[in-house]
């Protein structure tokens, strides 16, 4: 799917935003996991941009505020994952106080995250070369990194 590049002025109409307002709108007389992080990264929060992303621990005490307890990697792996899936936020993958999750404004600043995920997986990527030196899986290991690489010079 192609996303439109807007300027700042027109970000309430991106995608992602429209993506974020029609799952609340959606699931508003059924307010799960999912729909308190929407709410809360769109309404309560403004998490609209990579500039104001919010950290999971953040969120993470938001949910338990509405009786959703989980751990990080719960999280992660359920309403993150799922939430990413459907298009409606994204995630920078660093740790502390770089990394966090938003809503994204902009095909921009999408672009922007979906390079630094990848730069992350080509670092990982690297770290896991010098294992594979002698085994028979190497040139697989190489071929992903040379694609991850092109792929994120590309965005």
């Amino acid at each position: 799917m192609a996303l439109n590049n807007l300027s700042g002025s027109n970000q309430s109409s991106f995608v992602c935003i429209q993506r974020a307002r029609t799952f609340l709108a959606d699931n508003a007389q059924n307010p799960d996991g999912r729909w308190h992080v929407v709410n809360f990264l769109l309404n309560l929060r403004n998490a609209l941009g990579i500039e104001n992303r919010i950290s999971i621990d953040d969120i993470l005490v938001h949910l338990e505020s509405h009786g959703i307890s989980l751990s990080r990697e719960q999280f992660q792996q359920t309403i993150l994952g799922e939430l990413k899936r459907q298009g409606i936020l994204m995630t920078l993958p660093y740790p502390g106080g770089r990394g966090g999750v938003f809503i994204p404004t902009s095909e921009d600043e999408a672009r922007r995250a979906a390079a630094q995920v990848l730069e992350r997986i080509e670092s990982e990527i690297e770290n896991i070369r010098g294992v594979t030196d002698l085994m028979s899986w190497r040139q697989l290991i190489t071929s992903l990194q040379d694609n991850i690489s092109q792929t994120r010079r590309k965005l």
